[in-house]
């Protein structure tokens, strides 16, 4: 970790997020190396250069957590990683070494993954406490249409337990509890999940040395972390689940925090309350209100299939005493009838009809406004009822 930078805890609003810093280094990434970064990240670029600036700044990508957002000298920033204990910046425009340039990073962004990274912290530290599960995965995506982040556990939750794990979330959001930033120095490398030092007990997901950073909420959760974070958890506002799949050997919860979550879940209640107009219920009854329309939809799919039912045993019918003319006119001498002959049938089967054409006595047949289930339906039924020999 890079300890001096505190991992950018500080500084997310209006001067605090730009700085003057100067380029100490830069590199003009090779032919392979540039097609290696666009197959690992996208885009399409005509060069790539990756910049040392003279201290650290922006958040590199790491921990599940993406890199910053932002500019330098005013032109994009496309990745920032950290090697060996410096940090790179990636960039498509050329700059010269020595040269001070005018960073700045997105505030909204960064705020965004700081208050999903404490809510995340949040959720695992009451999953740790309550269930033998261990955060086997974190990944967040705070930027684009549908804003996200994922946590795997190696173990799987009820409906009831996920409930109840949110009000928990919540309950610390509204607290206010203090995020505080603890630092040990030197220590030795340690593959176990859970530590204790001293008198700090804290989680890990993977063997650490050397100074380590260590996020810690009272009561809730003590854990090693490289992310930015917020102050207090009632900065964070409101936690929300999104989802909740089963996953190799446990389980996959997609859930939201901060800004980003009253966004989501603004956009569900308006989608909730235009759904509920619709069916001049309030919004509190759309439950009932769906499993009506299921049960109408049901019956109504019910009555077709009734229709269909019968439109088939009629076709059959009229397919049958039409073919057996045709054969009793064949064998007495008389030439197939041209144009061919047209039957038509009322709903379902409207505008249906049927033909021979030629020697063979091929049979065609239009059926209008069904689907291909309902097509596949009536085929299979003619082909078991009606005489081989006739079609």
């Amino acid at each position: 970790m890079i300890k001096e930078a505190l991992y950018y805890q500080r500084g997310i609003r209006g001067k605090e997020a730009e700085k003057e810093l100067l380029i100490l280094e830069k590199r003009e990434l090779s032919k392979e190396a540039k097609e290696e970064f666009i197959k690992k990240w996208g885009g399409s670029y005509s060069s790539l250069f990756c910049y040392r600036l003279s201290e650290p700044f922006f958040y590199p990508e790491g921990g599940g957590q993406p890199c910053d957002r932002g500019s330098i000298a005013g032109a994009e920033l496309l990745f920032v990683e950290e090697k060996e204990g410096e940090l790179w910046h990636y960039l498509e425009v050329d700059l010269p070494e020595g040269e001070k340039v005018l960073c700045k990073f997105d505030a909204d962004f960064r705020r965004w993954q700081s208050e999903n990274h404490s809510a995340e912290h949040i959720f695992s530290g009451l999953v740790s406490k309550s269930f033998p599960y261990k955060n086997s995965g974190f990944h967040m995506e705070c930027f684009g249409e549908n804003p996200h982040m994922t946590v795997d556990f190696d173990g799987e939750f009820s409906e009831k337990e996920l409930e109840e794990l949110e009000q928990g979330v919540n309950a610390v959001i509204r607290k206010n509890l203090p995020i505080r930033e603890i630092y040990l120095e030197g220590e030795e490398e340690n593959t176990s999940s859970e530590r204790k030092d001293g008198n700090i007990s804290f989680r890990q997901k993977k063997a650490l040395e050397g100074d380590i950073r260590i996020i810690e909420i009272p009561e809730v959760d003590s854990c090693a972390c490289c992310g930015t974070h917020l102050s207090f958890t009632g900065e964070i506002g409101v936690f929300t689940i999104l989802s909740y799949e089963k996953h190799r050997k446990g389980c996959r919860l997609t859930m939201l925090a901060g800004e980003l979550a009253f966004l989501a879940l603004e956009k569900k209640l308006k989608l909730l309350s235009g759904f509920a107009q619709s069916l001049s219920r309030p919004w509190t009854e759309i439950p009932e209100a769906f499993q009506s329309l299921q049960e109408r939809i049901f019956a109504k799919e019910e009555e077709k299939r009734g229709i269909l039912e019968a439109g088939i045993s009629l076709l059959e019918e009229k397919i049958l005493k039409e073919l057996e003319e045709k054969r009793k006119g064949i064998e007495d001498g008389e030439k197939p009838e041209r144009p061919a002959k047209t039957l038509f049938l009322g709903s379902p089967l409207k505008d249906s009809c049927f033909s021979y054409y030629g020697k063979n006595q091929y049979l065609f047949l239009y059926l209008s406004d069904l689907g291909t289930k309902d097509l596949q339906k009536i085929c299979d039924r003619l082909r078991r009822s009606l005489p081989l020999s006739l079609i």
